[in-house]
């Protein structure tokens, strides 16, 4: 009975294990076409953006579709110092803000490579009032010395 069940569970196993054809994760490959013939290649994206991560997305796709992608930029993202680095070590700064207040097409920006990393910094003012307790610790030092000065006038 367990030469039986071993016989079994390593059929099992090679069976399984011949199944990889969806296996994309982490590939080292710059492109990788799907069973559905479409182009695609992994981009990541780190910073203050709602979900952070790497993607597998389509060749040719464009900023604001990464994002999209990523959840969206959060509030007090630095759009002005969008970095893409790319494999090779060379980065591009693109100032999206000014880019999404003209008319110049958002394609046109930048093209993206296989394992580029878009990095989208948070604005230091944000950091200091919005990520820090700084704000709560004003008010409080206000309210202390409020309290004070109504009890020495009492």
């Amino acid at each position: 009975m367990r030469k039986i069940l071993f016989y079994i569970i390593a059929l099992m196993s090679f069976i399984f294990s011949l199944d990889n054809s969806n296996s994309y994760l982490m590939q080292d490959e710059p492109y990788i076409t799907g069973d559905d013939g479409v182009i695609r290649m992994y981009v990541n994206v780190i910073g203050h953006v709602k979900n952070p991560g790497l993607y597998l997305v389509y060749d040719n796709i464009d900023l604001m579709t990464m994002l999209s992608v990523s959840g969206g930029y959060l509030p007090g993202a630095n759009l002005s110092n969008v970095q893409v680095y790319s494999k090779d070590g060379s980065s591009n700064k693109i100032n999206l803000a000014q880019t999404l207040d003209s008319k110049l097409p958002i394609s046109d920006l930048v093209s993206f490579k296989p394992h580029d990393t878009i990095h989208i910094k948070q604005r230091n003012l944000h950091k200091i009032f919005i990520a820090s307790n700084l704000p709560s610790m004003i008010l409080s030092f206000i309210t202390l010395a409020i309290t004070l000065e109504d009890k020495d006038g009492n």
